[in-house]
């Protein structure tokens, strides 16, 4: 009998990971299909901003760079910037594609090059062996060196700035986790209580030996009063 309870209980176990395996599954094969549509509408809304004649796609992606920059800050130099890359699209027209990816804009753009303008000016400091000692990086960075990261930019389609929180996000699964099953409660052994029983019956025989005394002690009483 306890063989049977121990093969029934394993092959429940079994069927119970077997379910959960099945579930996680199918919970990453959502997880993928909904990660490649993104990326298929990407595609999509980038294919059919450039299927324009080449007029219409220089003044799309001219406009978008307007708008963008308009939405920000500290426009000194950055009107400088969205003027040469707006300039660069009428002068090439596959640069001007690349400006209309959906993830391409001029916020990410500002972002490149701050980031590459910090690497160049550590580097100036390292070169004419500058200490940093109140770990603030400031300097004049070349005009021609943002137009250029400016560019390269919209030209590198796997640059840090650009990447969505999602894109990153890795399919984790769930482990296996087998319930908790209550231990069941042992039974009482009977040979345990035998002895309590055992101690019962020398009482009740004590009790009739002593009913029996009284008894004895009467009929005594009864003879000597006869006599």
């Amino acid at each position: 009998m306890e063989v049977s309870k121990n093969t029934k209980a394993t092959e429940s176990e079994d069927a119970k990971r077997q379910a959960h395996e099945q579930a996680e599954a199918k919970r990453k094969a959502e997880w993928e299909a909904k990660k490649k549509a993104r990326e298929e509408k990407i595609q999509v809304e980038w294919e059919k901003a450039v299927a324009v004649d080449d007029d219409a796609l220089i003044a799309s992606s001219v406009k978008r760079l307007g708008d963008a920059t308009e939405r920000l800050t500290r426009r000194n130099m950055k009107l400088c910037v969205t003027e040469f890359v707006q300039t660069k699209c009428y002068e090439d027209v596959a640069f001007a594609k690349q400006v209309m990816h959906p993830r391409k804009n001029m916020r990410n753009c500002f972002r490149y090059i701050s980031q590459k303008a910090k690497e160049y000016l550590e580097e100036e400091m390292k070169l004419n062996d500058e200490e940093n000692e109140d770990h603030y990086i400031g300097g004049d960075v070349p005009d021609e060196l943002c137009y250029e990261w400016a560019v390269e930019y919209f030209y590198d389609m796997n640059v840090d700035v650009d990447k969505d929180k999602n894109e990153d996000e890795k399919f984790v699964p769930r482990p296996y986790v087998p319930p908790r099953t209550s231990k069941p409660k042992k039974k009482a052994d009977p040979a345990k209580e035998k002895p309590a029983k055992a101690q019962q019956e020398p009482q009740q025989a004590n009790q009739i030996s002593l009913f029996e005394v009284d008894d004895a002690a009467k009929k005594d009483e009864q003879g000597a009063t006869v006599q």
